[in-house]
């Protein structure tokens, strides 16, 4: 795409060579330098500097919502279960779930179908190097992943053991202290 790009505005330039026009050469000058940029649909780059603060919603969902500003952001689940023991009730929707306790939002899950997540509406792809340039150094590392904790929040990046690729995140509370 990008030699595409660079090709129309060479075509395209008062310098390509058309009539009564000097070679760019012949007339003493150097050639024009040409910038071009590229963006990818607001998703976050290597070269971010800044780490994202406090984990307050994954995905569109806030932690303190309740089951019906779940529906109202993204609309009726695909699938409703429920977990008698826990007392929990799952919406599962495309490339997520939501899990709630009491009608509010326990915790939220992405699957790895998603491709990438949004914490705090900044978009970043699933992939370790997007992630840990966005959450910074995961503040504990567990056999089944990292974990990022502010403000008792809690994102959780499950890995492969074997392979490292993500498996999952989740947020949720840190309820230990």
């Amino acid at each position: 795409m990008l030699i595409v790009v660079l090709l129309l505005m060479g075509m395209l330039s008062p310098y390509s060579g058309g009539a009564g026009v000097l070679p760019v050469s012949a007339a003493g000058m150097t050639a024009p330098v040409v910038h071009a940029s590229m963006s990818l649909n607001s998703i976050v780059s290597v070269q971010q500097k800044e780490v994202i603060e406090g984990y307050e919603t994954l995905n569109g969902i806030d932690l303190t919502d309740r089951a019906e500003d779940v529906v109202r952001k993204m609309g009726e689940p695909l699938e409703v279960t429920h977990d008698p023991l826990l007392g929990m009730i799952e919406y599962h929707y495309k490339d997520m779930s939501v899990g709630f306790c009491d009608g509010l939002t326990e915790y939220i899950h992405v699957k790895p179908s998603a491709r990438s997540i949004q914490v705090n509406d900044q978009s970043i792809l699933l992939t370790t190097g997007y992630i840990s340039t966005s959450l910074g150094d995961p503040d504990f590392k567990a056999e089944d992943g990292d974990v990022y904790v502010q403000d008792h929040q809690v994102i959780k990046v499950f890995k492969d053991r074997s392979s490292g690729e993500i498996t999952g995140v989740d947020l949720f509370f840190d309820y230990s202290e």
